[in-house]
């Protein structure tokens, strides 16, 4: 990709910005931004919760009688 298409590419992200920044407030920005690390959380949330409930599965399992 040459140097021309790069400058391009960087115009229209410039523009786009500016023309979101525009038209959303500070607090949509922010919650946008922020969705990234709020997703990651919920991922490791449900792993969290995943593990737990294979632990909790495995001790009952040892605790039935055969």
């Amino acid at each position: 990709m040459g140097v021309e298409d790069k400058d391009f590419i960087m115009r229209q992200i410039k523009q786009l910005g500016e023309g979101l920044g525009n038209f959303l407030g500070k607090e949509d920005v922010d919650k946008i931004l922020s969705f990234g690390e709020d997703a990651e959380k919920e991922i490791q949330d449900s792993a969290t919760a995943k593990e737990s409930s294979i632990d909790r599965s495995s001790k009952e399992n040892e605790t039935k009688p055969k």
